[in-house]
């Protein structure tokens, strides 16, 4: 792999939040540059694909360590592994992809799971036969893999499309399931909606009246919306950036009445054809924050849009990660009165 220059604008001119497009890696030898290429083309039509050569390398870095940091910004990976060299393993000599990429194969499949990273094989053929298989590491038997002939580049971009439909089917499956990996977002929306979300909107459904504008305002299960209203990025994400949202919308403290520990959120001073409005600022994504300097610290410079796309990321997750568990049996009788906007 030759290194290539880094562009820090590239990463962030391609994100959207909250529902940002997958982001995916592919990675390849030098020699088969062409051919991931191709398959970059193919995948951008649905998500944001990055190739190894652009954008990840910052001068003054080593390449493993400048991966170790950049494997965290993304959800995807696609490896092509091709039949670049020959090894002679136990008096037999067989053709066997470049070992970097085995290398950044194990790195993101540790790193973001076998069900987020992808092997693409294609080895040189004639009449659409193998020369030879590829010869992979044992401990990769089993997995799944795109085989992708390496014919004439015309030949593979006419029928590029049919061999990576089942791909990118199952991404666009799994981009729709949160994950837990290196930063907490998954784990944060679990406790916020188990410890909050969850008994906050059951005792918002037996409640008959709330009082607003010193009024008492009727309420029924069907007649409010709870807002979870996320930050534009986690600097954001703290009680100064609550106050901050609640007092440019106006909205008064609500107090969820409990003989338990006490619920505080946020209610609308009028009602919104018709319903009551309800709303929470989630301020345990600051953790995330924290997680992120971490991740990032250490012997780097120059990450700052690292640090924006991590976030944008985390965000997103953790929506996500939240709209997975309002598909819960737990949730059927409030899902359909949580929403989710971002702070402007």
């Amino acid at each position: 792999m030759t290194l290539g220059p880094c562009n820090g604008s590239t990463f962030l001119e391609m994100m959207q939040t909250p529902h940002m497009k997958p982001n995916i890696f592919i990675g390849s030898s030098k020699e088969a540059l062409p051919l991931a290429k191709i398959i970059q083309q193919e995948m951008a039509k649905d998500f944001n694909t990055t190739i190894w050569k652009d954008c990840l390398f910052q001068l003054g870095q080593s390449t493993l360590d400048s991966l170790l940091v950049f494997v965290q910004c993304f959800d995807f990976a696609i490896l092509l592994l091709t039949d670049d060299d020959l090894t002679t393993s136990r008096r037999k000599t067989t053709s066997t992809p470049r070992d970097n990429v085995i290398l950044e194969l194990g790195l993101f499949m540790g790193a973001l799971g076998r069900r987020r990273t992808f092997v693409v094989l294609s080895n040189r053929s004639v009449k659409g036969k193998p020369v030879a298989e590829i010869k992979m590491p044992s401990d990769l038997f089993g997995l799944t893999e795109v085989r992708l002939p390496n014919l004439t580049m015309a030949t593979i971009k006419r029928r590029v499309g049919v061999d990576l439909k089942q791909l990118v089917g199952t991404i666009r499956e799994r981009s729709a399931q949160s994950t837990l990996q290196l930063l907490p977002s998954t784990g944060l929306a679990i406790g916020y909606f188990n410890n909050f979300v969850l008994p906050v909107c059951q005792g918002l459904n037996t409640l008959r009246t709330v009082k607003l504008g010193g009024k008492d305002v009727k309420i029924k299960p069907d007649s409010f919306d709870f807002t979870v209203v996320l930050p534009k990025d986690l600097s954001q994400s703290s009680i100064f950036g609550a106050k901050k949202y609640v007092d440019s919308k106006g909205l008064l403290d609500f107090t969820l009445p409990t003989s338990g520990r006490p619920y505080p959120f946020y209610v609308g001073s009028k009602l919104q054809k018709g319903r009551v409005q309800f709303y929470d600022y989630p301020t345990t994504l600051n953790a995330s924050q924290g997680a992120i300097r971490l991740a990032l610290s250490g012997p780097f410079l120059g990450f700052s849009q690292h640090h924006e796309l991590l976030e944008k990321m985390e965000i997103a997750n953790f929506q996500r990660a939240m709209e997975s568990l309002l598909r819960e049996p737990s949730a059927a009788q409030f899902a359909d009165n949580v929403k989710f906007i971002q702070a402007t």
